[in-house]
């Protein structure tokens, strides 16, 4: 089957039934934009390949489960930003390699997926309450991954205002986000 003429959404389709050729096509989209978006807060080349390879392998196990509320592109990016949250806080809590594998909390883990779910509720609520065009803006920038250009581009608008636009988000998320934990900070910055 050829998938290079699908969707995004056709080929998870795919991969949510078991095709594995389906999550292969799906890797070869997302890899580099995963990457990228892991090297921000990860230097090592190596952590950050890890870490997209948690992604799909992620994905591939509970396929069946997956209930997609956004766009596969958008799931994608909020799985490799919890895949580097992980990573950081494992960091930050030092624990001696022996006991590593009793504490490691995969993720699906229940009560990481509240936290998690918790914190992405706080999100949108938070996301919500920025002007339209900023909010506009903010989500081509962050949830669609598109660069400056293009979103000027797209609106109409001049690349100035698409920084002066995304600089106010995230002045405002910040300081909505002074009272969660500063790891979770990493999910948009």
């Amino acid at each position: 089957m050829n998938f290079s003429a699908r969707s995004d959404q056709q080929i998870f389709e795919s991969v949510c039934q078991g095709e594995e050729r389906a999550l292969q096509h799906l890797m070869h989209r997302f890899w580099q934009p995963l990457f990228k978006t892991a090297s921000v807060t990860m230097q090592d080349p190596e952590v950050c390949q890890e870490l997209v390879q948690n992604v799909f392998i992620n994905i591939w196990r509970n396929r069946e489960k997956i209930n997609l509320k956004y766009s596969i592109k958008t799931y994608l990016f909020g799985c490799i930003r919890y895949e580097v949250f992980r990573n950081v806080k494992k960091k930050m809590d030092y624990v001696e390699l022996k006991d590593l594998d009793e504490n490691y909390v995969d993720s699906f883990n229940p009560l990481l997926k509240l936290e998690y779910t918790e914190l992405l509720d706080y999100l949108d609520q938070m996301i919500n309450q920025l002007p339209d065009k900023c909010k506009e803006i903010f989500y081509l920038s962050r949830m669609e991954q598109l660069s400056h250009k293009e979103i000027a581009e797209k609106l109409n608008i001049s690349v100035k205002t698409v920084e002066n636009q995304i600089s106010i988000a995230l002045k405002r998320l910040k300081q909505g986000m002074q009272n969660m934990h500063i790891f979770f900070q990493i999910f948009f910055f």
